[in-house]
């Protein structure tokens, strides 16, 4: 009978540890494979940001605002590419500058906008040069509005 007891005692422990890690990882369907959430298509986020020179911002703005972006986050940011700096004359000496200057733009969209950001931000920020910048999409879990407590997409 010790014996017995034993054994029920380590698979309720085993168990309830179990149970414990998938709560604390979030992957609760584990615990009802029969069950596993499905994901939402409806709630399907990007963040684009782009590197761009800083004299296209405005004309960036304005191409976002054309196709119904109803907010962006500007950054100023540093940085090189394929340009790896260049060299500045200031009062008679040459200066090797590494980082240009640049500006960063986040949009959190929607997944059906993201191939119109794309072609806006490409068509306002091209000029042709070397440094034009460059375009990341990443996928983007949540969003939340801290006034009012919305979530996802209503929240962009």
């Amino acid at each position: 009978m010790p014996c017995r007891l034993n054994v029920y005692v380590c698979f309720l422990l085993i168990l309830t540890i179990w149970h414990r890690l998938c709560f604390l990882y979030g992957k609760r369907h584990m615990l009802n494979p029969g069950r596993a959430p499905a994901i939402a298509k409806e709630n399907a986020m990007k963040l684009v940001s782009a590197v761009i020179k800083p004299f296209k911002l405005d004309d960036v703005r304005e191409a976002l605002s054309e196709i119904g972006v109803r907010g962006i986050t500007v950054t100023e940011v540093k940085g090189f590419g394929r340009q790896k700096g260049h060299t500045e004359l200031y009062r008679g000496a040459e200066y090797v500058v590494d980082f240009l200057p640049k500006i960063k733009i986040e949009v959190g969209i929607d997944d059906d906008l993201v191939d119109g950001v794309i072609e806006a931000l490409c068509k306002a920020a091209h000029t042709g040069k070397i440094g034009d910048g460059k375009i990341f999409v990443s996928p983007l879990e949540n969003s939340i509005r801290i006034r009012t407590g919305e979530t996802g997409s209503e929240a962009l």
